[in-house]
């Protein structure tokens, strides 16, 4: 069954995409307690439901996410450090477990992606926009570093010096721009961005989860990984999945010259 949620609405259509919906858009789906917790709550039940073969992130309303509810920080500040650190950490818990969640994650960025919304964007595998996208590590602006793992996921994707000139100058980006620096995988004209992510998504989730997962995984490591490691987790996954349904029935359709199990120039071809 389908969790409840205060902030957020999750939808699961028959392709296995599952759709979470970030619906606080009066706040520009500012990341409000309840709605932490809402996506908490997602990723415990996405994580391992074998019925979810990918899932798209989106926000209602005119923004993807505009970051930290800074209406309560007051409220942080008031508490001290303590409980604010902790708060943190706590966050880290499931932002963490999505960063490496086993399908794939495709974010449909359709407005504002700023501070914290610009870190969940990162987590995501691939990140779709429309035109209007704008991107900002907008902490500066408001004297604080990154957080939500900012920090991680931005220099891997835009190298060192060009991470720091966004972090350090709190300046938002375009889409045009964002997907220069490989930030965006794809731009969609405005209105499609949302159906273009799912419609990709759907076609990610007709192949093998598992080999999807572990490949995933393992390119999430590379980085603080040196050769042997890579090269040990390779031999335990590709051993794994040698086993697996999926390839075993791939195979036997290779070797019959059978239609394949999962082709995307096929899918092409089709859409044609």
């Amino acid at each position: 069954m389908t969790p409840n949620f205060n902030s957020a609405r999750l939808d699961i259509a028959n392709t296995g995409v599952a759709t979470f919906t970030l619906n606080r858009p009066e706040a520009l789906n500012a990341l409000s307690p309840e709605l932490k917790a809402d996506l908490q709550t997602m990723v415990e039940f996405v994580d391992g439901n074998e019925e979810i073969k990918a899932l798209v992130l989106t926000g209602a309303g005119r923004a993807f996410c505009a970051g930290g509810d800074v209406k309560g920080f007051t409220d942080r500040l008031a508490d001290g450090p303590g409980p604010s650190r902790q708060s943190i950490l706590e966050v880290h818990g499931w932002l963490q477990r999505l960063h490496n969640l086993d399908c794939a994650v495709i974010a449909a960025v359709d407005g504002l992606a700023f501070g914290g919304g610009f870190s969940l964007a990162l987590v995501a595998d691939f990140v779709f926009a429309s035109p209007k996208a704008k991107f900002c590590s907008v902490f500066s602006r408001i004297g604080l570093m990154p957080d939500m793992g900012l920090a991680y996921t931005l220099p891997r994707v835009v190298g060192a010096a060009m991470a720091k000139d966004l972090m350090f100058t709190g300046r938002s980006i375009t889409a045009a721009e964002a997907k220069d620096l490989g930030i965006v995988h794809t731009i969609v004209e405005e209105g499609d961005v949302l159906s273009a992510a799912q419609d990709y998504a759907a076609r990610i989730a007709k192949g093998p989860k598992t080999a999807v997962a572990l490949s995933k995984r393992l390119v999430n490591k590379t980085f603080q990984s040196n050769y042997g490691d890579i090269a040990d987790a390779e031999a335990d996954g590709q051993t794994l999945l040698f086993t697996s349904d999926f390839a075993q029935e791939a195979v036997r359709r290779f070797v019959e010259k059978e239609p394949p199990l999962y082709n995307w120039d096929a899918m092409d071809k089709d859409a044609d």
